[in-house]
């Protein structure tokens, strides 16, 4: 099912993927848009550049770069380790975009990972492997590993801590200073296709709680100091795209099988991670 746009190209669904909010057959002034395969699947890429272009996409000037995978419960070990992959060598290129060279990263895995949806964060967070406590215990060693000094942190929701993610994560960050965070969570499609079925990979920061309807404080550079890539995992789509006639805004559902979906994505994007910058 294909998304439907209204007035300038925009989508009538509600979504956190840019490569949705603009017709690929659309020319804007400021926003590019290329595809090309990858070894799990087809990466589309969409670059704002312009005030007009974050007009028209609703979203700030940047990169946002998705990766199409296919239904993520239906993936093998072997087109998941391709997608792995796939993220690993994205995250790398981003970072060489940015002339970005980590010694230092911060993993900050969003979400509840009691709330299946909204689970992606912490179970990718769970996988990526932590190595700044070896550098601090013994550097020789770290030092052969070749890796940057990575620590991961899940703050968890409000509703369990009281604190606010994003208060939590400015706290570690001002304590650790990273040269970059990397923040996971789950996010909104409106495209059927595209639901537990695509990973966006973008460097202009992420608003948690976006995938289950809640907007918060941005975790991006102009809040943290530091660059913020972002990794989001589409679980929960708009209902208006399937429902004809259903007009009610804001209400989210996401399928069946999204233990599997969720469990897939961890591995992909954790597993990315570790490739690119870990053990």
């Amino acid at each position: 099912m294909d998304l439907e746009f209204g007035k300038h190209g925009a989508p009538e669904f509600y979504t956190d993927l840019a490569v949705e909010r603009r017709r690929a057959d659309t020319e804007i002034i400021g926003v590019d848009y290329r595809s090309y395969m990858g070894e799990s699947g087809k990466w589309e890429c969409v670059t704002v550049s312009s005030e007009e272009g974050e007009r028209m996409l609703g979203r700030p000037s940047g990169i946002y770069d998705t990766l199409n995978t296919g239904r993520m419960e239906t993936l093998n070990e072997v087109k998941i380790d391709d997608a792995t992959e796939d993220v690993a060598a994205k995250l790398c290129e981003l970072f060489e975009k940015m002339k970005i060279y980590p010694e230092r990263l911060l993993v900050a895995g969003l979400g509840n990972r009691a709330l299946t949806p909204d689970s992606v964060g912490p179970k990718a967070a769970a996988i990526v492997k932590p190595t700044l406590h070896i550098s601090r215990v013994d550097y020789n060693m770290f030092d052969a590993l070749e890796c940057s000094e990575i620590a991961v942190i899940t703050p968890g929701v409000t509703a369990e801590t009281g604190m606010e993610s994003e208060d939590v994560i400015k706290s570690v960050v001002s304590r650790l200073l990273p040269d970059a965070v990397i923040a996971i969570d789950s996010i909104a499609t409106g495209s059927p296709d595209r639901l537990g079925a695509t990973v966006q990979i973008s460097n202009t920061g992420i608003f948690g709680g976006s995938g289950v309807g809640s907007r918060k404080l941005g975790l991006n550079e102009q809040t943290l100091g530091v660059p913020v890539i972002a990794i989001g995992v589409p679980t929960v789509i708009d209902a208006r795209a399937f429902a004809k006639g259903f007009t009610r805004a804001g209400f989210l559902v996401s399928p069946t099988e999204i233990d599997e979906i969720t469990d897939a994505a961890a591995k992909i994007i954790g597993g990315g991670i570790n490739q690119a910058f870990g053990i």
